[in-house]
């Protein structure tokens, strides 16, 4: 059967894929996770991309330990902060806690770089 305008009737296949991912590595999971607020992705998608900030959190924590500025201790005091929050029950609560680790993820990638 062919697709109708105004039926809501597409003839089948999907009607939105997702626009692909610009860059690579923790760049695309920090934008992806601070875009969720545009966008909802797939419960898996959301749980992928979570355990990648997580981890990339959990390395840049550890190796800012030792920074004395204020600036990178109070993002580390966050980043830790966030971490031990987990995300909760539900596919909104899952989607705020990827959200602000992307945020803090961000913040830390930005001094990281700043170090350099």
């Amino acid at each position: 059967m062919p697709p109708f305008p105004r039926t809501a009737h597409t003839g089948g296949g999907l009607t939105y894929a997702l626009p692909p991912a610009r860059g690579t590595g923790i760049d695309a999971s920090i934008r992806a996770a601070i875009a969720m607020n545009r966008w909802l992705p797939a419960p898996s998608q959301v749980e992928d991309i979570t355990q990648r900030l997580r981890a990339y959190i959990g390395e840049v924590t550890a190796a800012l330990e030792g920074d004395t500025r204020e600036e990178a201790l109070a993002v580390v005091r966050e980043a830790r902060h966030r971490l031990g929050l987990g995300p909760g029950d539900g596919y909104t609560s899952a989607i705020t806690y990827a959200r602000g680790l992307g945020l803090v993820a961000k913040e830390l990638r930005d001094l990281r770089r700043g170090l350099k």
